[in-house]
């Protein structure tokens, strides 16, 4: 088999049509491995009234997702047998040639671990909120990790994981409430380098009021996530050696731009928060020792 999607379920809002862009793929050698986190919701009878044997339900005894959500999208993983992974959700959409186009890739490019197509961001009613750039079709790690940098959209269903690449790199990266876990998972992954189709072939829902993303409370947590994210960056990207001027002008940009890259993360998501979840946040950020002064400086300034 040669792709797997695997989709932790937690909210049923928006799960039969999740489910139902990826049966509707016009390529067909895949699986749906959907695995219920102990959700309230009767998840199970909206999967199975599918009738569709590319589908495998599975419901956790407990649920893993709101202690570690990366915990549960490793677990999930251990259910999948494609030789690809795509870590789907459940209430963002396919485009029914997705898989048809990354296979082509993966056939022009069979030596790359990662591969992932444009992404859409759109709000609950569908609203388009933005849109990746155009990028190479086949990127070197330096290449990715600087675009990675400068731009381009962060999130985790538009990526597909060579599965044996990402089970020998211990799983998903784990970052408190998964927060950046999806840019890291993919550099870390992007070491042979990438492919990349600039089809918009992935629908991803944000700001819907019903995912972790929306939940201005946990907002310390994610500042916490960020700092450990920039830590993450400086130490993985250390041991890389330019080969040529050209990759070593990556490189320089790269690491110049990772404190403005995690400064800029932080001020997107703590400057609309209440004054009281910013003095926590702000608190955090304080005791980084990662993060310059200056750069506190200008956190505290530009979120007040």
């Amino acid at each position: 088999m040669r792709f797997s999607f695997v989709l932790p379920a937690w909210k049923g809002k928006y799960l039969m049509e999740a489910v139902q862009a990826i049966l509707d793929q016009s390529y067909q050698d895949f699986e749906l491995v959907v695995v219920d986190d102990c959700s309230p919701e009767n998840l199970k009878e909206i999967v199975l009234s599918f009738d569709d044997a590319r589908i495998s339900y599975h419901r956790n005894e407990k649920n893993l997702g709101a202690k570690n959500l990366v915990d549960q999208w490793n677990h999930c993983l251990t259910f999948a047998k494609g030789n690809y992974i795509i870590l789907a959700t459940d209430d963002d959409l396919y485009e029914p040639n997705f898989l048809e186009e990354i296979s082509g890739l993966i056939d022009k490019y069979p030596n790359v671990d990662l591969l992932r197509c444009r992404i859409m961001q759109i709000m609950d009613n569908g609203k388009i909120l933005g849109m990746d750039g155009y990028y190479k079709e086949n990127m070197s790690f330096s290449e990715f990790v600087f675009y990675m940098m400068h731009g381009m959209k962060s999130g985790i269903p538009q990526y597909v994981f060579k599965r044996i690449a990402l089970v020998e790199a211990g799983g998903f990266v784990n970052f408190p409430h998964a927060w950046a876990s999806d840019d890291a998972s993919a550099i870390n992954l992007a070491r042979n380098g990438a492919a990349i189709s600039n089809k918009c072939l992935v629908k991803f829902r944000i700001n819907s009021g019903i995912n972790i993303t929306s939940n201005q409370n946990l907002m310390p947590e994610k500042t916490q996530a960020l700092l450990a994210y920039y830590k993450w960056l400086k130490k993985n990207l250390s041991c890389i050696k330019p080969i040529d001027d050209y990759h070593e002008y990556l490189y320089r940009n790269t690491v110049a731009q990772l404190p403005i890259k995690v400064k800029l993360m932080i001020l997107q998501q703590v400057e609309p928060t209440p004054l009281l979840i910013k003095l926590k946040c702000w608190l955090i950020i304080l005791k980084c020792s990662e993060l310059v002064f200056k750069n506190k400086l200008s956190i505290f300034y530009r979120t007040l």
